[in-house]
């Protein structure tokens, strides 16, 4: 996979000027997995593999143009979908092969995440901070550090994808899927078993999250990220299996609902990590200090704004009905 470097300036993934509004639109996002009510579970499991082993890939040649951003980020979503699919359907279902690919896919995934957290960075001094800062020498410098990370973080994430590592993680899993190489409990090999694993495993996943995210508005940032995390894998659940059940309205609703939720926790994650990056900017340029502090302030504001929505997605989430049901 030959990438050549990343662009100086490029898009960011959530902000999308006229004048790239093609390259952006090119990134492409997870498509829908059709499964079958007689599919087996082995059958299932090998369409779902496929479909984050495929989505993946779709984005490779875009790293290299302005969709860069994006294609970073749905990249990673690929490789998390990949890890949670894995890991829900074990012990049920699983090998060593899996459980490698598992591994390669959370090592290439932190150094797609390292870049990715300085484009969400930056989008986020864009929303009022910089109006809000002004034209401050404190801030250029900050800005001119960030953007000099992030391209340190781009080339790290070339090399990562374009790596002899990513190839073999590829070739790997698509040889491991084509021979189904790995065990499964032999129930799960008749017809229909897709469908009774997925109803099982949907409640699962559901019942933990009810139970992480009780009390979220007052939950630290750590809890807040096991809330976030079992949002995501009770999300991909349903999407990996959403096709297996008829009432799509009940579907869109539940999906909804987690989607939003996720994406309010994944500003106070944005926070937390912006945090981090505040740290490398101050020890590596005195100079942003000043504006460093100032964001830091801006962003424990918005924060504790946050403490209503919290309480309303919680009471939101209780109400939901399990489209599986």
């Amino acid at each position: 996979m030959e990438l050549s470097e990343p662009p100086s300036s490029p898009v960011r993934d959530d902000v999308q000027p006229a004048s790239s509004a093609a390259d952006a639109s090119a990134a492409i996002k997870a498509k829908p997995i059709e499964l079958s009510q007689d599919d087996t579970l082995e059958d299932a499991a090998a369409a779902i593999f496929f479909a984050s082993l495929e989505h993946f890939l779709a984005n490779v040649p875009l790293l290299p143009t302005s969709s860069a951003p994006e294609s970073v980020h749905q990249m990673r979503v690929a490789l998390r979908r990949l890890r949670a699919a894995i890991g829900l359907f074990r012990p049920t279902l699983g090998g060593p092969a899996l459980e490698t690919a598992r591994d390669r896919a959370k090592t290439l995934a932190s150094v797609l995440g390292a870049a990715r957290d300085w484009d969400v960075f930056g989008v986020a001094l864009k929303s009022g901070v910089q109006d809000a800062i002004g034209d401050d020498a404190s801030f250029h410098a900050l800005t001119d550090t960030l953007e000099s990370c992030r391209e340190k973080a781009y080339r790290a994430a070339h090399e990562a994808v374009s790596s002899d590592d990513t190839s073999r993680f590829v070739g790997d899993l698509q040889l491991a899927i084509e021979r189904h190489d790995w065990e499964v409990e032999p129930e799960m090999r008749t017809p229909g078993s897709a469908c009774r694993f997925a109803a099982h495993a949907l409640t699962r996943l559901h019942k933990r999250l009810l139970k992480k995210s009780k009390g979220l508005a007052t939950l630290s940032a750590e809890e807040r990220h096991l809330v976030r995390i079992a949002l995501k894998k009770a999300r991909y659940g349903a999407e990996f299996f959403e096709s297996l059940f008829a009432d799509g309205k009940a579907v869109h609703a539940y999906l909804r609902t987690l989607s939003d939720m996720q994406d309010q926790l994944g500003v106070f994650n944005d926070m937390e990590v912006a945090n981090g990056l505040l740290d490398r900017i101050d020890a590596e340029n005195p100079e942003a200090l000043r504006a460093s502090g100032f964001i830091r302030g801006w962003f424990a504001h918005a924060a504790q704004q946050g403490v209503a929505h919290a309480k309303k997605s919680e009471k939101r989430l209780k109400k939901l009905a399990p489209f599986w049901t």
